[in-house]
């Protein structure tokens, strides 16, 4: 899962739309596109979206 995937499913054309409409802050985002949304944060968001959203399988692996 990437932000841009995020920012698809909220309808978001800013990252401040999508920092609005998830409640994670700017830096936040800016963090998960250089290093990636954290396995966990993405297990919330597949929950979220009732699965409409994946989290990426390779990331949940330690």
């Amino acid at each position: 899962m990437r932000p841009s995937d995020l920012m698809r499913y909220f309808k978001c054309k800013t990252k401040r739309e999508l920092s609005l409409k998830t409640g994670y802050s700017e830096v936040t985002l800016w963090k998960w596109e250089k290093k990636g949304i954290p396995p966990r944060t993405q297990a919330v968001f597949e929950l979220t979206t009732k699965g409409k959203l994946k989290a990426d399988l390779e990331t949940l692996t330690p």
